[in-house]
């Protein structure tokens, strides 16, 4: 059964295209809009009870973020990630995440660091009660704090891009045996490397983190397909 979607209404136009556009930018993130999908332009419109213009606005963004590709006498339709995108994506992620960490080691402050210190408690505690869902949270949460404690907007911006694509893959990473025991052993390094404000340490040991989910995931989605 195709996807629907729910009615928004907004008074200022510009915001009617930025929601438009997150909406249809998680539901194929997500996976409610799969690969092959066409996006009709009236269709979505109705659904969400507003004009075509925003639609055709968003669209157009998606368009740019090669989430969406345009089909001669087919029309827009739902780009999937080959593994070739995705390692693309997790090559400049890494890149990015290992800077902002490197820069955050100069800026950091205490609460920070502690806050660091306990999200990583939370993740074994979740852990233990085998709460994938909530691990995953906890993650994002550890991550987005060292890319503000950076205090750097652009690239802040890059970064949290990337990874609006990549966690909604991570999650998969967490079923495998022995890698949450893993994880929490690279964030101690990177909150180590932090705490003696290290930067060169902190870039190594992101670096080494992201780079081994990254494996882990591909290794996990492609097994079969390369069989």
């Amino acid at each position: 059964m195709e996807y629907q979607f729910s009615p928004i209404r907004f008074d200022n136009r510009g915001y009617i295209r930025d929601s438009v556009f997150s909406i249809l930018r998680n539901a194929i993130l997500d996976g409610k809009l799969e690969p092959g999908q066409r996006l009709v332009e009236r269709n979505i419109a109705e659904q969400l009870k507003i004009s075509r213009t925003p639609v055709r606005e968003a669209i157009r963004q998606l368009q740019y973020e090669r989430l969406v590709t345009y089909i001669p006498r087919k029309g827009v339709v739902v780009s999937g990630f080959s593994k070739e995108d995705i390692e693309e994506i997790q090559l400049i992620r890494t890149t990015l995440e290992a800077l902002s960490c490197s820069i955050a080691a100069v800026k950091i402050n205490d609460k920070e660091l502690n806050y660091l210190n306990s999200v990583v408690g939370q993740m074994v505690e979740e852990y233990k009660k085998e709460n994938n869902g909530k691990l995953s949270s906890l993650n994002k949460k550890f991550h987005e704090c060292i890319w503000k404690s950076a205090d750097s907007p652009h690239l802040y911006y890059f970064i949290n891009t990337l990874c609006e694509y990549v966690n909604k893959f991570t999650h998969l990473t967490y079923t495998k045996p022995g890698r949450i025991e893993e994880v929490v052993l690279e964030h101690n390094e990177i909150v180590d490397a932090l705490q003696r404000h290290d930067s060169q340490a902190a870039y190594d040991a992101m670096k080494k983190h992201v780079e081994n989910s990254g494996h882990i995931f591909l290794s996990m989605a492609y097994s079969d397909k390369n069989k």
